[in-house]
């Protein structure tokens, strides 16, 4: 496989998305827990999330 070719695979773009998903969850789970008043970095957090999530519906499975 050429190194060029490695980062439009589908199941390292589908690994990447999900550490990222996951990171985005936990940074969420944190700034509820600290009970943070800025309502909006959270928002912010859950809208990449359902960006991400969408993006992996796409990808094939």
């Amino acid at each position: 496989m050429n190194v060029a070719n490695a980062s439009f695979n589908p199941l390292f773009l589908r690994h990447d998305l999900m550490i990222e998903l996951g990171r985005l969850e936990m940074a969420i789970d944190q700034a509820r827990e600290r009970d943070i008043a800025a309502n909006d970095t959270v928002d912010q957090l859950e809208t990449r999330c359902a960006r991400i999530n969408e993006a992996l519906a796409k990808l094939p499975a």
